[in-house]
């Protein structure tokens, strides 16, 4: 009997998180292309003070400060992308990127995915779903779901949010 009704339970619970999938409302491609974007410009600034200083001595050597300030601008540009696709992705769903279209990278459950599956969607399915002409990314416009071959590798969808939504 109570093996009966944790299954009714588990059943229900199945029902409402896939009513709940039904309503929500995927996000076009060109809304994720635009978070990806902003998460591009915002990498920007780590970037500048390598420009800046250049690197170079008057005889076109590498300076020591130049070296410096390229290996810290190229570790912090490295760990600011980390930090935002992956562990605050992984834990909020939203990039900020994505926090700033009102987008978010969901479970079918409407959970955040997790930092083990955000590394798995973008470091490993995002590589696979360009390596043969973008053909993952292009997957968004036929698939019923609207996902990328990297969301499917993944297990997730990604879904217009409210705007508090993180």
């Amino acid at each position: 009997m109570e093996e009966q009704d944790q299954q009714e339970q588990s059943q229900e619970q199945r029902l409402q998180q896939q009513r709940l999938h039904q309503e929500r409302e995927y996000a076009n491609v060109l809304t994720r292309f635009g978070a990806i974007l902003i998460d591009s410009l915002l990498l920007l600034p780590f970037y500048i003070p390598m420009f800046l200083v250049g690197g170079f001595d008057e005889g076109g050597e590498f300076s020591d400060a130049g070296l410096i300030i390229f290996f810290i601008s190229v570790i912090a540009a490295l760990v600011f992308g980390l930090w935002n696709t992956i562990v605050r992705m992984g834990k909020t769903g939203q990039s900020l990127g994505r926090k700033f279209l009102s987008i978010a990278v969901l479970t079918f459950d409407g959970q955040p995915i997790g930092i083990g599956n955000a590394f798995l969607r973008e470091i490993i399915g995002r590589w696979i779903s360009g390596l043969v002409c973008y053909i993952g990314y292009l997957n968004a416009f036929w698939d019923k779901d609207k996902q990328m071959w990297h969301d499917k590798m993944a297990s997730c969808y990604v879904y217009y949010v409210e705007e508090n939504f993180s």
